[in-house]
């Protein structure tokens, strides 16, 4: 076990995490203007655009907008450096801008902030979720790359819902 300057062992509460320091390529959990303009929440925007489907919520299955949502989430953390979905760190703790303390979602709560980016931007009073926002170059290769394949988007959650259950 650890042990602070006195030789007396650190018990892991108090033992600090290093501080996690924001990149362009993080997503980030909150509200304001810092948050939204921030560069991996415009490209996370762009992406879930990318994937508008009048369909998504009507037809898609759970496990098709599930692979939807995870083909979202590894594009982020395919990224160089690979981008991360945070939050604030703590309860009570009022921060502005992209100062921490910032700690990692699990991969529960990235999916669930992922399906709920792709449920708004198909609701009708949602329309202009990234208009505005000029999609990276990333982002328009994914959509053209899908764009070509023909398929629709239902068809394309399909595939991908296959792809994930034989990599399992």
């Amino acid at each position: 076990m650890p042990q602070n300057s006195r030789n007396i062992p650190m018990h892991p509460v108090h033992m600090q995490r290093p501080a996690i320091i924001v990149h362009d390529n993080d997503v980030l959990c909150g509200r304001g203007v810092n948050i939204a303009h921030h560069p991996g929440n415009e490209r996370f925007r762009t992406l879930v655009t990318s994937r508008r489907d009048e369909a998504y919520c009507t037809t898609y299955s759970a496990s098709e907008k599930r692979a939807v949502a995870e083909d979202i989430i590894r594009h982020i953390h395919a990224l160089d450096p690979p981008g991360r979905f945070l939050k604030r760190d703590g309860k009570g703790r009022v921060s502005r801008g992209l100062n921490g303390p910032w700690k990692e979602l699990s991969e529960r709560e990235a999916v669930k902030k992922t399906y709920q980016a792709l449920r708004d931007c198909n609701r009708v009073d949602r329309q202009g979720y990234a208009i505005g926002v000029v999609p990276p170059p990333d982002v328009v290769h994914s959509a053209t790359a899908r764009a070509e394949s023909g398929l629709s988007g239902k068809q394309q959650a399909r595939q991908l819902r296959r792809q994930l259950l034989v990599h399992m």
